[in-house]
């Protein structure tokens, strides 16, 4: 008994190391999900629908046609002004901080103050998820968007 009680004291900061390192390791191992995007949902392809869509592609094309035919010869004389959304590719470099990330999109024009980018990233609680890497942005999105697409949330 005493020689298992002296084995004990020699070697309890071994144990005790030994059980940290084994809770590090597990917090770090459960943490890393949140760090990495994973896309695990998988789809599921229908054939009767995409047969119900053809039928229903077809059948909206003949409509087009017919109405164009009927449209054009009445609307020549209307003009649409159509608008066209412009995408800008944004790149955030490693490391930069939510300060830096709004200086990038006010230099390429998606923002108009960076203060407005940064608290609306603080209302939706995605201050601390946004990340780094290239995104394409709509140049008319919506500041709430934006915050969504760089934090991965989209």
């Amino acid at each position: 008994m005493e020689k298992l009680k002296d084995l004990l004291h020699d070697f309890s900061d071994v144990f005790i190391a030994g059980i940290i390192a084994s809770l590090m390791f597990g917090v770090v191992v459960f943490s890393l999900g949140d760090w990495f995007n994973t896309n695990s949902t998988a789809i599921a392809i229908d054939p009767l629908l995409e047969v119900h869509q053809q039928e229903l592609a077809e059948k909206f094309s003949e409509e087009a046609n017919t109405e164009a035919n009927e449209e054009d010869a009445a609307d020549e004389k209307d003009l649409v002004e159509v608008t066209v959304t412009e995408d800008k590719v944004i790149t955030v470099p490693s490391g930069t901080p939510a300060s830096g990330i709004a200086t990038i999109l006010l230099d390429n024009g998606l923002i108009e103050n960076t203060n407005d980018f940064i608290k609306t990233a603080e209302e939706l609680d995605l201050l601390l998820k946004l990340k780094s890497g290239t995104f394409t942005i709509s140049a008319n999105a919506d500041l709430k968007d934006i915050v969504r697409i760089i934090a991965g949330d989209r």
